[in-house]
């Protein structure tokens, strides 16, 4: 008996693309879809790269600014339910964290001066595959510049909130991010945009004092903390997606 065909991706974003130019997705669409979307799963271990394509799809039907925020309010908070487990998948085997990165173990504690903040952050960059939301005051380490840069080319999304008012600060790299196709949100106003923290993949949150700058490595007392808790996770994933819908985007002018 022939085994079923695992759908190309291709195809199953004709079918949601239909759904959406119908505006419903009846039951029998939906019970087709469903099995189709287990065997790709089954098959190739994870459907995060078709749930954000299809959030693309809901992007560009959805024209208005504030359907987009709603569109992407859903899809942080989406990334946060945890995937349905397949009884007839074997459990991966945990990877040991390379220096610097964050595993699925207890929370981490780094301070500075010196570089372990640095390499921290480093691999906390590098571990991200789909997502990697950033929220900092500013980004004035070439060192962590180039890892954002580097994850956008991999193929992570990439989003950067920051302070309006440190754009233009000497050895700033916003501009040069933004420049290099990282989506950049400002606050407008005379008080500061002062967090630092930031999301990746929405499985780890690294946050505490310390500004992405080259003082803070090498001068200041800083500390950073990188937990994989859950209820941490929630929190400040809301709030990202909260005053990324509520700040303007930076074009470059």
């Amino acid at each position: 008996m022939a085994q079923p065909t695992t759908p190309p991706v291709s195809e199953l974003l004709s079918q949601f693309r239909q759904a959406f130019a119908d505006v419903q997705l009846s039951a029998a669409e939906a019970a087709s879809l469903r099995e189709q979307l287990a065997q790709f799963q089954q098959r190739h271990g994870s459907i995060e790269s078709l749930r954000r394509q299809l959030f693309g799809l809901a992007r560009n039907h959805f024209s208005t600014f504030k359907d987009k925020a709603v569109v992407e309010w859903l899809e942080t908070a989406s990334a946060l339910l945890p995937a349905p487990e397949s009884p007839a998948a074997a459990p991966a085997p945990a990877a040991m964290p390379a220096p610097g990165q964050a595993d699925s173990g207890p929370a981490r504690v780094y301070f500075s001066p010196h570089d372990d903040c640095v390499a921290a952050i480093h691999g906390f960059i590098q571990q991200a595959r789909q997502t990697l939301d950033v929220c900092v005051f500013t980004v004035a380490d070439n060192r962590l510049s180039d890892e954002l840069l580097a994850a956008h080319r991999r193929g992570v999304r990439v989003r950067l909130l920051t302070d309006n008012e440190k754009l233009f600060d000497r050895g700033s790299d916003v501009r040069m991010l933004q420049q290099g196709g990282i989506s950049v949100h400002i606050d407008e106003s005379r008080n500061h945009m002062h967090h630092k923290f930031a999301l990746a993949d929405n499985r780890h949150v690294l946050t505490g004092s310390y500004n992405w700058t080259r003082s803070a490595a090498e001068l200041n007392q800083e500390n950073l903390l990188i937990s994989p808790d859950p209820a941490l996770i929630t929190a400040y994933a809301t709030e990202f997606a909260r005053l990324w819908a509520a700040l303007p985007a930076f074009t470059g002018e």
